[in-house]
C-alpha cells in the first residue's frame, strides 16, 4: 500500500527572517510588521519551509525540529500567513552583506568635497518627497519590488563618485530634516538620490532581538554610506536588496 505523499510548504516571499543569537525575528513586508518567534516555533517553521534558506539570514545555527512535531504546527503557521502550500513567486532579488569584515564608513574613514549644483538640490528635494510618500502610503514589499526592479545587474557604481554624492546629500540634509531616529526615511531618500546619478548601493534592514531594535542603512561592499560600523555591528540583516 502506498502512503499519501507528505505535504510540502513554503514561506511567502514577502516574509523575511533573521536568526540572531537571542531569538528569531520575522518581517512581513506586506504588513510592515515585525514579530518574534520562540526557538521551538522558529525551528518548526525552518523545518517545514522548503525555501527557508532563501528567506532567512542565519547569524546563528538553527537546528531542525522533529518533522512530526513541526507538521502539527503547519495549520497554525498557514493561518498566520507564515506558510503556504503553493510555491511563492519571487518578485524581488535579495543580496548578501558581510558585517564581519573590516567595515569603513563615509564621514569617518572616507569623505570627499564636491560643489553643490542646482540639479543636486532638485534631486534631493525629489528624493525626500519620494521617501516620505512611499513610507506613508506604501508597503515595504512594494518599495522592495521597485528598488529591486530598478537596480542594474552591473553593480553599485563608482564608489568615489558615490562618496561625493553622499557628502553632498549630507550637506543638504540639515535644511530638510534631522536624521536621528529616521534611519529608514534617510536610507530610502539617499538611495533615491544616488540612483538618479547611477549609483545603486545595497539597501539593508537589520534587527536585534534583545534588546529589540531595528535599523536601516546603505552599503557598498564593506563601505557603510549613512551609518557607522559601531552603529550597525549589533544588527543582523533581515533584508538586503
Amino acid at each position: 500500500m502506498i502512503g499519501a505523499e507528505e505535504p510540502r510548504f513554503w514561506a511567502p516571499h514577502h516574509i523575511r527572517a533573521a536568526v540572531t543569537a537571542t531569538g528569531t525575528v520575522l518581517l512581513d513586508l506586506k504588513q510592515n510588521r515585525y514579530r518574534g518567534l520562540g526557538m521551538e516555533h522558529a525551528q518548526q517553521l525552518a523545518t517545514l519551509a522548503a525555501n527557508w534558506s532563501s528567506i532567512s539570514t542565519e547569524a546563528q545555527h538553527l537546528p531542525e525540529s522533529p518533522r512530526e512535531r513541526a507538521l502539527a504546527q503547519a495549520a497554525a503557521f498557514i493561518k498566520a500567513g507564515l506558510l503556504s502550500q503553493d510555491p511563492p513567486e519571487v518578485t524581488f532579488k535579495t543580496t548578501a552583506v558581510n558585517l564581519k569584515t573590516q567595515l569603513t564608513s563615509i564621514g569617518l574613514e572616507q569623505s570627499a568635497i564636491a560643489p553643490i549644483r542646482a540639479h543636486h538640490v532638485l534631486m534631493f528635494i525629489r528624493a525626500c518627497l519620494w521617501s516620505k510618500k512611499a513610507l506613508k502610503s506604501r508597503t515595504l514589499y512594494s518599495i522592495a519590488c521597485e528598488i529591486s526592479a530598478e537596480k542594474p545587474p552591473s553593480g553599485a557604481g563608482n564608489l568615489q563618485r558615490t562618496i561625493e554624492l553622499v557628502c553632498i546629500f549630507r550637506r543638504l540634509r540639515p535644511y530638510a530634516f534631522a536624521s536621528q531616529d529616521r534611519c529608514l526615511f534617510h536610507a530610502l531618500a539617499l538611495l533615491r538620490f544616488l540612483s538618479h546619478y547611477g549609483s545603486h548601493p545595497t539597501w539593508v534592514i537589520g534587527v536585534c532581538a534583545r534588546p529589540w531594535a531595528a535599523h536601516s542603512w546603505l552599503q557598498i561592499d564593506n563601505c557603510i554610506l549613512d551609518s557607522s560600523p559601531e552603529e550597525i555591528c549589533r544588527f543582523t540583516p533581515i533584508l538586503a536588496i
